[in-house]
């Protein structure tokens, strides 16, 4: 199996997106897995909701793994967030993932950008930690890379 260090995790926040447009930034990407890390997999935006979600990428052909022991709305026990990421890393080390969670911009406008979500503030640094390499997606398609332990989080 590789080594953690010769990983990519690619983060997306689902966002406001209509779906073809979500499905589209996946397959520009091309993700072959989403790992949904939201506490709860469930959204206003109906198809965002899990079951929902994993049978329109099951017809996109993408994989859907729900882990919901990577926190969100709720704070995971620290032993559940370590299994959490080692999934994560697990699944990266076969398949080209991308963690995803409800907020769309990874990143605050503020004059010092902060950690906008937990993707960012909690995960990210605790993957590179492992040595992944991080690569945050967009909304408008562009991507960020950035020192998420540098950045200012409530997580």
């Amino acid at each position: 199996m590789p080594t953690p260090a010769q990983v990519t995790v690619y983060t997306i926040g689902h966002g406001r997106h209509p779906w073809e447009e979500f499905l589209a930034l996946l397959r520009r990407y091309e993700i072959e897995l989403l790992a949904d890390v939201r506490s709860v997999a469930r959204s206003r935006w109906v198809q965002f909701n899990g079951q929902v979600l994993e049978a329109a990428l099951r017809r996109a052909r993408i994989g859907y793994e729900w882990l919901p022991e990577c926190g969100g709305k709720k704070i995971a026990p620290p032993a559940d967030l370590a299994r959490g990421l080692d999934r994560i890393i697990e699944l990266a080390a076969d398949a080209r993932v991308a963690i995803m969670c409800s907020e769309s911009q990874p990143l605050t406008k503020h004059k010092q950008p902060r950690a906008n979500c937990h993707r960012v503030g909690l995960l990210s640094p605790r993957l590179r930690e492992r040595g992944a390499r991080l690569i945050h997606i967009l909304p408008d398609g562009g991507t960020l890379e950035t020192d998420e332990s540098k950045l200012f989080s409530i997580w």
